[in-house]
């Protein structure tokens, strides 16, 4: 991976309908954040690529930390901001390889879904490392490479592909975090029985790219791609798809 340049998501393409294609946090992921970063309303909290808000508003109205949210987009930050009814969190654009916050400040750093946007990864978890207390937590919560090849999309030709290449291992983010200096690091794969969703609502989802990855992918590929993606979809799958969602969390302590 080292010196392989990969596309990266323009986020101030997608900031207008970001929301609208994305579920919202599952109550279980917010709950594993707050219990694996031993978040209480004594804590300061930062959230590293906090996209819309949705999570860090979440656990503000939950648990009512200090909570800081940093955010490369504008196009994102400024959604998150307009949500922010209470303005009890600081909204910061910054690039998480060079937080903008002073040493041993924070009792928890997060990510959901960001570690495979940054490029230089063992950067960023230095400056997690360097703004958390001692004995603050860093929570990080991403997809294993065997989670990815398992999911819908696999069927869509590419995405898979370049999710592998953008993504790092477990093994490989849990040996950056040791090499840091985190400790008492533990991992943890938590499961979500969302229910059954009727095929066309996922076709739909599909067609508004509600990942990421899918809008890296130039208009003659994604077009191509999605008359692929249905047609296998519907060989092997019924009308009603269960989804049982799943992510993985690297936690270290300081």
């Amino acid at each position: 991976m080292k010196g392989l340049s990969l596309p990266k998501t323009d986020y101030s393409q997608i900031a207008d309908y970001y929301d609208e294609v994305r579920a919202p946090p599952a109550e279980v992921w917010l709950s594993k954040i707050i219990e694996y970063g031993e978040i209480n309303e004594s804590s300061k909290v930062l959230d590293v690529g906090c996209g819309t808000g949705r999570f860090p508003l979440s656990i503000q109205s939950s648990k009512k930390p200090l909570i800081c949210s940093l955010e490369p987009s504008i196009d994102m930050l400024k959604k998150a901001a307009v949500k922010d009814e209470s303005r009890k969190i600081l909204w910061v654009q910054g690039d998480g390889q060079k937080l903008p916050f002073r040493d041993d400040f924070f009792d928890c750093v997060y990510m959901t879904l960001v570690i495979h946007h940054i490029e230089h990864k063992e950067i960023a978890l230095r400056e997690i490392y360097r703004t958390l207390k001692k004995g603050g937590n860093c929570v990080i919560m991403t997809n294993s490479h065997h989670r990815m090849k398992r999911h819908i999309l696999r069927c869509f030709p590419g995405v898979i592909a370049l999710d592998l290449k953008r993504f790092p291992t477990i093994p490989h983010l849990k040996s950056l975090m040791v090499k840091v200096g985190f400790r008492n690091l533990h991992y943890h794969v938590v499961k979500h029985d969302e229910g059954f969703l009727p095929r066309e609502e996922c076709f739909d989802r599909v067609r508004k790219k509600y990942v990421s990855t899918l809008t890296l992918l130039n208009e003659e590929e994604f077009q191509k791609g999605i008359k692929i993606f249905e047609e296998k979809v519907k060989q092997k799958y019924g009308e009603q798809i269960r989804r049982i969602t799943g992510f993985d969390f690297v936690i270290g302590k300081k």
